[in-house]
């Protein structure tokens, strides 16, 4: 990892979230209730990011533990901030519909989208989310890569909207000692994949984020005492500090069972963005396929590219050809 490009992405970032997040106490949204590690490794930058900026993040919530009127308790003033990722639009309606009700029920409060990707789809789904952000007089939208932030400028003309890159650099991360692999591909299994890595040699591994039996156990036992008691609507405010902690830890299982996966690899191919941001703060070399919308190409371009040992691979096969290049020169060297 060259730390110089890398301070370098994390300074322009800072600059920008100056701009639209002032030092205050804020309240952080729509923390991920899910496996996905790409997800929690924005979470766990982005309070480094607001930290130096000097805000104190009061308040965050999940979208089964969303209480406004908690959220005005304990955050009375300050912009409520809506966690970055790759959901915003329609291919992922469940969070969509999430930050559509935060936006609906606080017009009298200063919103902020942090960084995320244009992905609608559905013209009707686009008009009935530009009908509500058009009512709200003070809500900001950053996007993480350009050519995003240029079309969400055009389809929210009414709207703040902002370049910014993803707030995961953010996140300190550590690699496992050494590696065990040649290669590990990181491929995804869902709604964004394009195509399946292909066959592998003895000395190649694929992977996808998961945790492990033990952390697995954990993590369901947590969510089910949180969604018990927030059932309890006298019990929120009081277990607040308490949801708090049980959210983070469940964040650092998440990152140490990503970082042990991508960390095995002498070199990562993976068509999961975060994949490779993960393994370029981990300093894997890291060979990059993209997904169905192009969201990988397109922090590439932008700045994940800037980052030493980062290329962009038409598909997998070529992402492949490379990686097992790159493992040769490295014995032979």
């Amino acid at each position: 990892m060259c730390v110089g490009a890398l301070e370098d992405l994390r300074d322009a970032t800072r600059a920008t979230l100056a701009d639209v997040v002032r030092r205050s106490p804020v309240a952080l949204l729509d923390h991920p209730h899910y496996f996905n590690a790409g997800d929690h490794l924005i979470y766990s930058g982005t309070p480094a990011y607001l930290n130096a900026l000097g805000c104190s993040v009061d308040h965050v919530c999940a979208p089964h533990t969303y209480d406004a009127e908690l959220l005005e308790q304990l955050v009375p003033s300050g912009p409520i901030l809506l966690l970055g990722g790759g959901n915003f639009g329609d291919r992922w309606p469940m969070h969509q519909w999430f930050r559509e009700r935060v936006v609906a029920d606080f017009p009298h409060r200063r919103i902020v989208q942090l960084p995320q990707s244009f992905d609608f789809t559905d013209a009707g789904a686009l008009a009935a989310t530009r009908s509500i952000y058009e009512e709200h007089p003070d809500l900001t939208v950053l996007v993480r890569d350009r050519e995003g932030a240029e079309r969400t400028a055009e389809a929210f003309p009414t709207t703040a909207v902002r370049f910014c890159p993803d707030l995961a650099f953010g996140a300190t991360v550590t690699a496992p000692a050494e590696p065990e692999v040649d290669i590990v591909v990181l491929a995804r299994r869902d709604a964004e994949a394009v195509e399946r890595p292909p066959a592998l040699r003895p000395d190649e591994e694929q992977v996808d984020w998961s945790l492990g039996a033990s952390a697995n156990a954990q993590w369901w036992a947590s969510a089910a005492i949180e969604a018990g008691v927030w059932r309890l609507p006298w019990l929120r405010r009081r277990v607040h500090p308490i949801a708090r902690v049980v959210m983070d830890h469940r964040t650092a299982m998440n990152l140490d069972a990503a970082c042990a996966r991508p960390g095995r690899g002498r070199v990562v191919v993976t068509d999961r963005m975060h994949g490779g941001v993960l393994a370029a703060l981990l300093g894997r070399p890291v060979f990059l396929v993209d997904n169905v919308n192009k969201k990988v190409s397109a922090i590439v371009r932008d700045y994940l590219g800037t980052l030493p040992d980062v290329e962009l691979a038409t598909d997998f096969a070529d992402a492949m050809a490379r990686a097992r290049s790159r493992v040769g020169r490295g014995r032979a060297t």
